[in-house]
């Protein structure tokens, strides 16, 4: 079935992803392209409708590799198999209340910490099938609501201090007591959306290099001489 409504989306991610997305994305394509030439892909020689119904029997084939992970071979793709399987790993793959619109808002979200002073240096655009997006987004949001409501009320109590930007390790977090200690605590239950963006990217670059791997091991080994 054709592909529906996407959402575009931006994600911050560490220096390199991008181009490693990409150059994946064209190897996938070359297996694509090797897989289209199978005998019950071919149309010449058939008639006009024949050949028409084998083309779409191709393109919602290629569809069916891309959602189960077989062939990843867009950025749009990869990103969108790992963000599905981040989404299972947490059981978080099922229907929602949808989100309200400040979970769409671009500014950060409350508790939301900086990675640190490098942060991440690059960023990826794709485009997320609308559905699997809004999922997302309303899982990030339904299950860190407590949290939040939690935090701003710890800021309506707390006028003056100032929380911690940067993401702590385990030495930072033991210095902390009092208000602090219980804002990283509070901040901690909360998902953001791009934590979910990357995870996908992750997932799905590995899934990509997996196929890959496949493909190759399945490649007959040609004897020097033969």
């Amino acid at each position: 079935m054709p592909r529906g409504a996407v959402r575009s989306v931006w994600i911050s991610v560490d220096d390199g992803i991008p181009q490693q997305v990409k150059d994946l994305a064209a190897e996938h394509k070359a297996i694509r392209a090797r897989r289209s030439v199978a005998p019950q892909w071919r149309t010449r020689g058939l008639p006009r409708a024949q050949a028409s119904e084998v083309r779409a029997a191709w393109l919602e084939e290629v569809q069916r590799q891309q959602k189960g992970g077989e062939l990843l071979d867009t950025q749009d793709a990869i990103v969108e198999f790992g963000v599905r399987e981040e989404l299972r790993s947490r059981g978080w793959d099922h229907d929602w209340d949808e989100p309200p619109a400040m979970a769409w808002s671009p500014g950060r979200w409350i508790g939301s910490r900086d990675r640190g002073l490098d942060g991440f240096p690059e960023r990826l655009s794709v485009r997320l099938d609308a559905a699997l997006a809004t999922r997302a987004v309303a899982a990030c949001w339904w299950t860190s609501a407590p949290a939040i409501r939690e935090l701003q009320a710890w800021r309506d109590r707390h006028p003056g201090i100032t929380p911690p930007r940067y993401e702590l390790d385990e030495e930072g977090r033991a210095r902390l007591t009092g208000p602090l200690a219980e804002y990283v605590r509070l901040a901690d239950k909360i998902t953001t959306t791009g934590t979910i963006w990357r995870a996908g990217v992750t997932l799905g670059l590995a899934q990509a290099r997996a196929v890959l791997e496949a493909e190759q091991a399945a490649k007959p080994t040609v004897t020097p001489g033969n």
